[in-house]
């Protein structure tokens, strides 16, 4: 192969490459959140799985939990899992913050 021949060979590389990189698949840029809950089990607030930042979700037994904010995380991480239970069952009223 000529030169040139391996200059369009690598040209043809590279732009399929770059074009296959442009965006990613429709299903993993629009796959949605699921979380077990639409209030925050501390304090009661709602929340929107498309809205809740994945720094706000921890995982428990299997499911994801969304929180409105990082304090209740911390709360969160001090209870027993009755306690967590029962909060996600029976979520406060909600809270100003």
């Amino acid at each position: 192969m000529s030169t040139g021949g391996h200059i369009g060979a690598l040209v043809i590389a590279c732009g399929i490459m770059v074009t296959g990189c442009e965006q990613a698949p429709e299903s993993v840029a629009t796959a949605a959140i699921e979380l077990a809950n639409t209030k925050c089990p501390v304090m009661g607030n709602p929340v929107h799985a498309e809205e809740t930042p994945p720094e706000l979700i921890r995982e428990w037994n299997g499911k994801k939990v969304g929180f409105c904010c990082p304090p209740c995380l911390e709360d969160w991480a001090e209870m027993t899992d009755a306690e967590r239970a029962e909060k996600l069952a029976n979520p406060p009223a909600g809270a100003a913050h």
